[in-house]
């Protein structure tokens, strides 16, 4: 069966998002988003609900994961403490 690279694509995705998010980096959520979207048109193709529905539960989590980070940046960025130099 042909898949148009689609497979090749969310291989690559996967793995690179994989070492983003060990790297600390939080890009790789939207990478390893791209996979996910990539593995549910895979599953299409095939006819494949369990990995439709496999795909959809992971780009969830893999959103829910950028936007917690992305919030707790928000929040540490907010509690650090602003000092102001006061010439004499």
């Amino acid at each position: 069966m042909q898949f148009y690279g689609i497979d090749w694509l969310a291989t690559a995705a996967g793995l690179s998002g994989v070492y983003l998010l060990g790297s600390k980096n939080r890009y790789g959520f939207l990478v390893m988003m791209i996979a996910s979207l990539s593995w549910m048109t895979v599953g299409f193709l095939i006819n494949s609900l369990a990995l439709i529905l496999g795909s959809v539960v992971f780009f969830s989590l893999h959103l829910r994961g950028y936007l917690a980070w992305r919030r707790n940046e928000r929040n540490v960025a907010a509690e650090e403490p602003f000092h102001v130099s006061v010439a004499k």
